[in-house]
């Protein structure tokens, strides 16, 4: 119990220090937020899109536990929903194990968290591959940035599909009926997190930033990645500097206040539904 609060008082403080690290070198101007009601057209559909995106989990989810258990769409949504308020304070995506509570399956939370490791696998490499693959497209040189050889870069990229690979695999064979089902997730991830990037595509184009699809892919996606890594609460913080480094370090004329708070308006919205659901959820407990 010790170990667990510490480490969760440390992911505070290292999304505390990177947020001061980061409010040191911008100029934090709340009125900017003006501008965008210049651009209310778009910011709507952004926030339309979160439709067909929690619409695509939630069917991912009921695809995902279909061998299990027939679950409804409302009881998927409302997991998902839940779990979504649970990963704004852990770590990688974590709180989607809590998804086990509220669907009442007969399975143990032992055998959940398998087929629950190969969903994010999967996540993951798809992922993992809009970021590969827009780097080899984009004109992007972070050998300057990072101080590695391109063809260093490659291999570590390599290296962690490869990887991600064979843990799906070893997965899926101790949940042998998941072997049929990873074409559709596959189809799922990738159709979700073309949505997420089309969203991020439209902040961009709000800002009037001056960088194509496949760098913004890059730098989010990558910035999504590290974000991963359970060392802050819920990624804030980490996400965050990795894209004011990119932005910073490529000379990207942008305003990273406005960046950083649109940016991050996608995890905060979708949470004020799900804190409907956890409320009641709770209550309903009592």
């Amino acid at each position: 119990m010790l170990f667990k609060n510490l480490k969760y008082i440390f992911s505070i403080l290292v999304s505390v220090y990177l947020f001061q690290r980061i409010g040191q070198q911008i100029y934090l101007n709340f009125s900017e937020l003006k501008i965008l009601k210049n651009y209310l057209g778009q910011l709507i559909i952004i926030i339309l899109l979160f439709f067909p995106i929690f619409y695509l989990l939630t069917l991912k989810l009921i695809f995902l536990i279909k061998n299990i258990k027939s679950v409804k769409f409302f009881t998927s949504l409302k997991a998902t929903l839940i779990a979504y308020n649970y990963n704004l304070f852990l770590p990688a995506k974590s709180g989607d194990f809590f998804r086990h509570k509220y669907l009442d399956l007969k399975i143990s939370f032992k055998n959940f968290f398998k087929i629950n490791i190969v969903e994010k696998l999967i996540s993951f490499f798809v992922l993992f591959c809009f970021v590969f693959l827009s780097y080899l497209l984009s004109n992007l040189d972070i050998s300057k940035i990072v101080d590695l050889s391109k063809l260093y870069i490659l291999f570590i990229f390599f290296l962690i599909l490869i990887g991600n690979l064979y843990f799906i695999k070893k997965f899926i064979n101790k949940e042998n009926y998941l072997k049929s089902k990873f074409l559709n997730l596959l189809g799922f991830d990738i159709l979700i997190w073309s949505l997420q990037f089309f969203q991020l595509f439209l902040i961009i184009n709000i800002l009037g930033i001056k960088i194509d699809i496949f760098e913004i892919i890059f730098i989010f996606g990558t910035s999504i990645i590290v974000g991963l890594i359970p060392i802050s609460i819920g990624g804030f913080g980490v996400r965050d500097y990795v894209i004011f480094f990119f932005f910073t370090n490529m000379n990207i004329e942008a305003n990273m206040f406005l960046i950083l708070i649109l940016f991050n308006v996608r995890y905060l919205l979708p949470v004020l539904i799900g804190l409907i659901f956890s409320i009641k959820s709770f209550q309903n407990e009592k």
